[in-house]
């Protein structure tokens, strides 16, 4: 039976855990960053499963020498020391497509709430002052929008400034990545 150890597990997250993990595992959970685990905690681990919090390098891979693989529940991998791991052959999962909607359309809530001043209005409203003076915003339509990263959640902003007519420009640093023909999207990369 492989050892699987869960680190910043929320409390939603344990049944699924354990409704979704095959039983040819056996699954430790800890609401804790895989630093803050003892070395008792952590040995005989086979797989490691993290989030974002934990920075997992040297140090945590000399408490776990059976690991064959991390697999972190984030799209980032800043906080695994893949140097480290190649060296030891241990394999790294993660998950590309995390967010790619939630955080995009989330981009463009922050995006209107600033051109319509909405936060603005609300505390307005709050006081009972019901005014328009100095609420005026603007449209979208035809402004430039600055895009570094074009992966899949770049990509999908990309796409939802489209349709608010926007011109796109964008970074990346895959010079040769683009959003793909279904999308029609022209973007100027710099």
């Amino acid at each position: 039976m492989k050892k699987i150890v869960f680190v910043e597990v929320e409390d939603w997250e344990r049944d699924a855990i354990d409704r979704i993990l095959p039983k040819k595992f056996k699954a430790k959970k800890f609401n804790r960053t895989v630093d803050e685990l003892s070395d008792k905690e952590l040995a005989g681990a086979k797989i490691l499963s993290t989030f974002i919090y934990s920075k997992v390098g040297k140090r945590e891979l000399e408490k776990m020498p059976n690991l064959e693989a991390i697999a972190t529940r984030s799209t980032g991998t800043d906080h695994i020391d893949f140097k480290e791991y190649r060296k030891r052959g241990i394999k790294i999962y993660n998950v590309p497509t995390y967010g790619e909607n939630t955080v995009a359309e989330h981009t463009f809530g922050l995006i209107l709430s600033l051109s319509r001043k909405i936060y603005q209005a609300i505390q307005r409203g709050k006081k009972a002052d019901f005014s328009i003076n100095g609420l005026q915003g603007f449209d979208l339509k035809g402004k430039t929008i600055g895009i570094v990263g074009m992966g899949y959640i770049g990509k999908h902003v990309a796409r939802i400034a489209k349709g608010f007519e926007m011109n796109i420009i964008a970074f990346d640093v895959k010079k040769k990545r683009t959003v793909g023909k279904r999308t029609r999207i022209q973007i100027c990369f710099v």
